[in-house]
């Protein structure tokens, strides 16, 4: 049997069993020539070991291949099967858990997206009221102008975002009101000097 060449490899086509390794050897060899003749006689024998190792390990992984190649369409892999039962398992529990009221879970899923339907509706909405209560005549800096400047833009680029920032807000805004207290009402004078007497 012949020592194998780059060019015996390359027209097996296995160059494609390892990429990188047969470019290495193919720059080897590009660069030999250039080398003093005691380099290119050391380089020479390393080059033509490490190319038969190399059409060695190509043929041993082409010869393993058609073997793996039947194992794995005999059997599914385990990743495929663990896949499928849980899909199963996720299907069986959808179609047999009633949620409060005999809904099951699909319904939830059309009141989910009702309730995204809802919400993009309603914020196209508060949008829609924050322009038309702008200023008119207000100048570039001015805060109420650059709010709603974002929020055009918010809108433009992503109305999920807008979506989930008015949300946020709402939350905020709602947040402040509960947390600010109610001022008492001062007492009447009369109350007032009654209360101190007792």
């Amino acid at each position: 049997m012949s020592e194998p060449t780059l060019e015996s490899l390359r027209a097996e086509g296995a160059q494609h069993h390892d990429p990188v390794r047969f470019r290495y050897l193919e720059v080897l060899a590009a660069r030999l020539p250039a080398q003093p003749p005691a380099v290119q006689q050391v380089l020479a024998g390393r080059l033509q070991a490490a190319v038969a190792d190399y059409a060695g390990r190509a043929r041993t992984a082409v010869s393993s291949k058609p073997r793996a190649a039947v194992a794995l369409a005999g059997a599914p892999s385990a990743l495929v099967q663990l896949n499928r039962d849980l899909s199963t398992r996720a299907q069986a529990d959808a179609d047999s858990v009633l949620v409060g009221g005999g809904a099951s879970v699909s319904d939830m899923k059309s009141v989910r997206r009702f309730s995204e339907v809802w919400s993009k509706i309603a914020a196209e909405q508060q949008v829609a009221q924050a322009f038309t209560r702008g200023p008119e005549n207000a100048g570039p800096l001015n805060a109420h102008r650059l709010m709603l400047r974002s929020l055009a833009l918010m809108r433009s680029l992503s109305p999920d975002y807008l979506r989930h920032f008015l949300s946020q807000m709402d939350s905020l805004l709602w947040l402040e009101q509960a947390a600010a207290k109610p001022a008492r009402a001062p007492l009447k004078p009369g109350r007032a000097a009654r209360s101190s007497k007792h």
